[in-house]
């Protein structure tokens, strides 16, 4: 409620404050003391502005409580009263010295959660516009180059046909250009489902985890397999993606830096949350690995931070390495628009 206040107000607040416990100070006599209650204007003073201003009604506070003894107080001389009103005095200081760190205290926390916040939104807009790129790679992809080769790829069979009814010898040269470019073509397409994998649909991301698998395992020679438990349907496409993202890594880390043979993905679902988990039987990480500078190991860790969930490491030489990404169903943090 001061927060909303100006900060005239809460002064003049503060000072009818300390004038109200004054005068009922004086009223009530020294037999019920009400200094304590001066602790209230004096925390209002430095929450609203600062400790200079705080200790000024410290040394109010114990001027007026001095002021309301002097009709009425235990004291023997004035000597042993104006001693009470310097240890009220102390009392008060110490209190604005406490006010004022909890202040800070708070005022810190606040600003630590405020940047922690904008380095979240940070990296889901780094996410969001890097996917936002890759789409439109893997559309140009599919939609011009694609295109482009299967027109070649025509051209090269008709041409094959010309020369082999004419009896040509050009026509085993002309039928391994035709072979070129339907590689060509199939590789295209390979690269646009892997840019742009996941559909507008719940079912999107299981259905592109197993192309995915047969892609890789048909490109790399390795054996990757994709094995879903449950209703692993996700509402949010974003976070679909986010996820397909993070097992394109792993599985590419796996077959690139891990030389591993073999490769399991496993994505299952409970009813507090979604995990993703990729197995190989590789190489494992570097000791640094998931520390590393990588931009793939960071990417991944961004990417589970943006869906409010975690990701963890282990590697064994012997065992090969798992990733393991949880994200909850039901996230608390913020999305940005």
């Amino acid at each position: 409620m001061l927060h909303r206040q100006p900060r005239w107000l809460v002064l003049l607040e503060a000072l009818l404050l300390v004038g109200v416990i004054g005068w009922i100070d004086y009223v009530t006599g020294w037999e019920l003391s009400l200094f304590v209650l001066y602790a209230l204007p004096i925390v209002m003073v430095v929450w609203k502005t600062d400790r200079d201003i705080g200790f000024s009604f410290a040394f109010l506070c114990a001027v007026t409580w001095w002021a309301a003894q002097l009709g009425s107080n235990p004291f023997q001389t004035n000597l042993g009263l104006a001693w009470a009103a310097v240890g009220r005095l102390f009392y008060f200081a110490v209190l604005v010295v406490a006010a004022d760190a909890v202040k800070a205290q708070r005022e810190n926390d606040r600003a630590r959660i405020e940047a922690l916040e904008h380095a979240q939104a940070m990296e889901r807009e780094i996410l969001r516009t890097s996917e936002r790129e890759q789409q439109r790679i893997g559309r140009d992809l599919h939609d011009s180059l694609g295109p482009h080769l299967a027109a070649i790829g025509y051209a090269a069979t008709f041409l094959t046909n010309e020369l082999r009814k004419r009896d040509q010898p050009e026509v085993a040269k002309a039928e391994q250009i035709r072979e070129l470019v339907t590689e060509a073509v199939s590789l295209t397409r390979d690269l646009a489902r892997g840019i742009f994998p996941v559909q507008m649909d719940g079912t999107g991301l299981a259905t592109a985890l197993e192309d995915f698998a047969l892609t890789t395992s048909r490109l790399s020679g390795r054996s990757v397999t994709f094995c879903e438990i449950g209703d692993t349907s996700v509402a949010d496409p974003e976070d679909g993606m986010n996820l397909f993202r993070i097992a394109q890594e792993a599985v590419n880390n796996s077959v690139k830096h891990g030389e591993a043979k073999n490769i399991n993905i496993l994505l299952s679902k409970s009813e507090e949350s979604l995990r993703l988990v990729i197995a190989d039987d590789g190489r494992g990480i570097a000791p640094a690995g998931p520390e590393s500078k990588g931009i793939g190991l960071h990417s991944m860790k961004y990417r589970a931070r943006a869906l409010g969930g975690e990701i963890e490491f282990k590697s064994n030489p012997a065992e090969g390495t798992i990733v393991s990404c949880e994200i909850p169903l039901h996230p608390s943090h913020p999305k940005t628009p």
